[in-house]
């Protein structure tokens, strides 16, 4: 039988034709690493410029929410100039679109679409893929304190004589009466012929006064305190938003300052302009109106529309009619003249046929053209405001305020704020008040939420400052629905800020509210023997005022 071929040009062969097959599994194996390899590298490449995209989304969408809801335009230019920064332009198959939230005007959505160019993929043809990514940004305003309504103040204004004006009685549900004409055509919650008391005026004390007296921004000094000087100290003051309509109107009522009678409740003449003044410590306040155009956020667009000028500078006066004792001037309602105040107890037409739009009051007692003005008074201002005109007018504090509070014995109900479901639920609510107590005792003050369709004591949290002595209630506690500010001999909150924190449930706001807490607005609740009280009042959302809405 024939052996096995010797020849060595056939093994060879059949190791070429081994090699043949090895490079031909090989290119293919290539083409596949190739292909693979592309995928990984351009898909990463695209998630890398979508994160691009997205953070350049993001940021135009916040730089362009501050701007609404009413200068639109600029928001939109806002968000496109921010896009720009971060390498995006319209044009080029780049498209940056900002739009208006249709269900929430605060809300602006940026949409922003741009091609990804390839590397690996062009063998297959595909140059560029396009990368898109929405945002959606929302501007917070300052929680709305103080008043749902057309008017702010007016708080239990006659408490003695002269006996042909109304008496003050307060209730828990409308306050009392302030026995106070509005001006006319002033819309809202209305006591007959008198507008009703909302248990309360708004007040700032004299850029020369003490913040322990309870305004804790107006005045620059710390009364004895440590430091001497107060370091919120704001110049600026107060400001307070007002939404007007078509040909509305602002009122002050009893603008200037004009010291009244005693400093008490019950008996006294405890709701008006107090303290130190005369011809050697004169008291000055400026009200300033400003149309926002739109835009509550940002000042720098704001034009003034009016303001008081020198018509309240260098007051001196005192209502010797009711009790008041001065050196200076009588402004008493009953004078010839008046006095120096024209307008005491009486309602000053600050402006009147105003185009409808978002407004906001500014009162400071701090001269910004001179440093002499109230630097060496210590005296408090008391006043109420009010808008007229159509469209549901509105008046409240934006995010901060000074108020005076005359409380008569019992149960006392004041508007806190109004804190939008929308913004709230979920977060944590700081209510932060302070030199609380300031009044006879025992005191006890709780919280009174709208949430679940009708009212109910908030259970919260609570710290305090330094100052805190401890002497009423404890300077932090938990799981509390009260604080008692005030036992009798002592208050343990003077000149301390009290910070309140009420976690918000996520359903907050799902059920419909109405009555004097409608539309999400807070109660606070003082249970007191009597006395006066001027507090600062905060209240926030603990969070980023402007922040991104996550899907």
């Amino acid at each position: 039988m024939p052996g096995p071929d010797p020849s060595p040009s056939r093994g060879l062969a059949k190791r070429a034709r081994q090699r043949g097959q090895v490079l031909a599994i090989f290119a293919g194996a290539m083409v596949l690493f190739v292909g693979v390899l592309a995928v990984v590298v351009d898909v990463s490449w695209y998630w890398s410029n979508t994160l691009k995209v997205q953070r350049a989304a993001d940021a135009a969408a916040l730089a362009g929410a501050v701007w609404l809801p009413g200068q639109q335009a600029t928001a939109y230019q806002t968000a496109d100039n921010e896009a720009t920064k971060n390498g995006y332009t319209t044009g080029g198959g780049v498209t940056v679109t900002p739009v208006q939230d249709s269900v929430d005007p605060h809300q602006l959505d940026v949409t922003i679409s741009a091609p990804v160019n390839t590397f690996f993929m062009r063998l297959f043809g595909i140059t560029k893929i396009q990368a898109t990514r929405s945002s959606k940004a929302i501007y917070v305003l300052p929680v709305p304190m103080g008043s749902p309504l057309a008017y702010y103040g007016v708080g239990c204004f006659v408490l003695k004589p002269p006996a042909t004006a109304p008496a003050c009685t307060q209730s828990a549900t409308t306050n009392g009466d302030s026995g106070v004409a509005p001006p006319a055509g002033l819309s809202g919650a209305l006591c007959g012929t008198d507008l009703c008391s909302q248990g309360g005026w708004g007040a700032i004390i004299t850029r020369g006064g003490n913040e322990q007296n309870g305004d804790a921004y107006a005045p620059e000094n710390n009364g004895g305190y440590s430091p001497a000087n107060n370091t919120k100290y704001d110049p600026n003051g107060y400001y307070y938003q007002l939404e007007v309509g078509a040909g509305g109107g602002v009122y002050i009522f009893d603008p200037g300052f004009c010291a009244m009678g005693g400093n008490g409740s019950g008996g006294t003449y405890g709701a008006g302009d107090h303290w130190i003044a005369g011809p050697s410590n004169p008291v000055s306040t400026y009200y300033t109106l400003f149309n926002t155009n739109g835009a509550p956020g940002q000042k720098q667009i704001w034009t003034q529309v009016a303001a008081s000028g020198t018509l309240f500078k260098n007051q001196t006066g005192a209502d010797t009619a009711n009790g008041a004792t001065s050196t200076g001037v009588n402004c008493s309602s009953t004078g010839v003249n008046n006095g120096s105040d024209n307008y005491h107890d009486r309602w000053w037409a600050m402006s009147t046929g105003l185009a409808a739009g978002v407004y906001q009051l500014q009162v400071q007692t701090t001269d910004p053209g001179d440093a002499t003005i109230n630097a060496n008074t210590n005296a408090e201002n008391m006043w109420s405001l009010a808008i007229t005109g159509g469209g549901g007018p509105r008046v409240y504090g934006a995010g901060r305020m000074a108020t005076y509070n005359n409380l008569s014995g019992g149960l006392q109900k004041f508007y806190l704020a109004q804190i939008d479901p929308t913004v709230g639920a979920g977060k944590t609510a700081e209510i932060d008040l302070f030199d609380p107590g300031d009044v006879q005792g025992p005191a006890y003050l709780r919280i009174l939420s709208p949430d679940g369709g009708s009212q109910s004591y908030a259970t919260f949290s609570y710290t305090s400052d330094s100052n805190c002595t401890g002497s009423s209630d404890a300077c932090a506690a938990s799981g509390r629905t009260q604080i008692e500010t005030n036992n009798g001999s002592s208050s343990g909150f003077n000149n301390t800020w009290l910070h309140i924190f009420i976690p918000l449930p996520d359903t907050y706001g799902s059920v419909a509210t109405g009555g004097l807490w409608n539309n999400g607005w807070w109660q606070i609740e003082y249970n007191v023997i009597g006395g006066n009280d001027t507090t600062t009042w905060q209240v926030s959302v603990i969070g980023n005022p402007v922040h991104l809405v996550v899907p």
